[in-house]
């Protein structure tokens, strides 16, 4: 049996939809860049009405580099991550449709390359508002010389930081999952989920650490979305263990 398309983005086999609340462990910065009208130097992003949210491409790009950095130092025959900043050993660097995509690398066979895109998506995790205080504070920083190695003259700055404690929804979708794979993504998870992967700037100070609780696993298929039928609701313990067992599989040729 031949392995699923990399680009097989022309079928809707099945949809998995995975839900749950993101919690700021430590402070929280994801710059937005500084307006006019900003009181401080280094504010947070915030939507319209001025709340904090966190980027879906931040939260990819944290899972994505953590799932390199794990192939990478586990060595595994057959499981490699192509470096996408070196053109020579990118699955990306063809100009061409037809280069060879059965050759993507793992990682970029989930999260996609310059030629095919991601089979994951990460929604913005939005403000769960609890009422109560802004979630936000602001804290100050100074510029360090490094020359001199004390503080820079008049170089004081402000920055804007999420509190701990606060609660942002959390939803990844996923289009054509392979169990493995899957167990690839859930690898990628864990790390964010106990604190070692932090998001934003400012991680070498202890910001950026989050829990993250999953409350939701669904599954719909092409057939239920035809009929209108209910999708299926999943196990999430059971769904991840079974996809780390497959990914273990994998990793040790059984599959």
């Amino acid at each position: 049996m031949s392995a699923p398309r990399v680009d097989d983005f022309d079928l809707l086999r099945e949809r998995i939809v995975l839900t749950g609340t993101l919690t700021t462990r430590t402070a929280l910065h994801i710059g937005g860049g500084a307006g006019e009208l900003d009181a401080v130097d280094l504010p947070v992003v915030k939507t319209l009405r001025g709340d904090p949210f966190i980027p879906g491409s931040s939260l990819k790009g944290v899972v994505r580099s953590t799932i390199e950095a794990l192939i990478r130092a586990a060595g595994i025959e057959g499981l490699r991550a192509c470096d996408p900043l070196d053109e020579d050993a990118s699955c990306g660097n063809h100009t061409h449709r037809d280069a060879p995509l059965r050759d993507h690398c793992v990682v970029c066979r989930l999260f996609g390359s310059h030629l095919v895109a991601s089979h994951v998506r990460f929604s913005d995790a939005h403000l769960i508002r609890c009422g109560g205080p802004s979630p936000l504070e602001k804290r100050d920083g100074v510029a360090i010389d490094r020359d001199l190695r004390i503080a820079a003259h008049r170089k004081k700055y402000d920055v804007e930081v999420v509190t701990p404690g606060t609660a942002f929804s959390l939803e990844v979708l996923v289009q054509n999952p392979e169990e493995w794979l899957m167990g690839l993504l859930v690898a990628g998870l864990e790390p964010m989920e106990n604190g070692f992967a932090a998001l934003g700037g400012f991680t070498s100070r202890g910001l950026g650490r989050v829990d993250i609780v999953w409350t939701s696993l669904t599954r719909v298929t092409a057939r239920q979305l035809l009929t209108g039928n209910d999708s299926d609701r999943l196990d999430i313990g059971a769904a991840f263990g079974a996809w780390r067992t497959a990914l273990s599989a994998k990793a040790e040729g059984r599959s």
